[in-house]
């Protein structure tokens, strides 16, 4: 299976929501202080972060200046969870052109709107299925019971697949 998720043991590997994608890819929610540490430990080259800044909810202080101590690069790419658009996508895309063959932490508030943005380029560019790029969604959007897809998330990925996949 192309999109198969690989789980192993990696000493990031208990920040929120995680998931190792391949030996290139993981995702997850806010990681903290320390765990980015062992996010660079881990050898990861770049953060990738879709989340708006929110101290008072899930956002720590002054995460560009804690990526550059550890000599990490950082891409900021805040997507409004309530409006995600195909800008954010296009500058997700540009962003993993950019850093291709680097190993690449890509983090939100929880892992929602990650897994949808690399689903789609996933389907895009390492020829995953769309059952595949589902499964990896589903991992996150349906691991709490009292959580549900709203209607801007599923108009979202629908218009990416329809325009942006070949």
């Amino acid at each position: 299976m192309a999109g198969e998720l690989i789980m192993s043991e990696v000493s990031s590997s208990k920040v929120f929501n995680f998931i190792r994608i391949n030996d290139f890819f993981s995702t997850s929610g806010q990681p903290s202080k320390e765990e980015f540490k062992k996010i660079k430990d881990d050898g990861f080259d770049v953060v990738i972060d879709l989340a708006p800044v929110d101290y008072e909810r899930y956002s720590i202080q002054d995460e560009p200046g804690v990526l550059n101590s550890l000599n990490l690069e950082y891409i900021h790419i805040p997507v409004d969870f309530k409006n995600p658009t195909s800008e954010n996508y296009d500058e997700f895309e540009l962003a993993l052109r950019n850093f291709s063959g680097k190993k690449i932490w890509i983090h939100c508030a929880a892992n929602y709107r990650v897994t949808v943005f690399f689903s789609i380029w996933a389907e895009k560019n390492l020829g995953w299925t769309k059952e595949e790029s589902n499964q990896l969604i589903d991992e996150i959007w349906k691991s709490d019971p009292n959580w549900s897809m709203s209607e801007e998330w599923k108009n979202f990925i629908d218009e990416m697949r329809f325009t942006q996949i070949a």
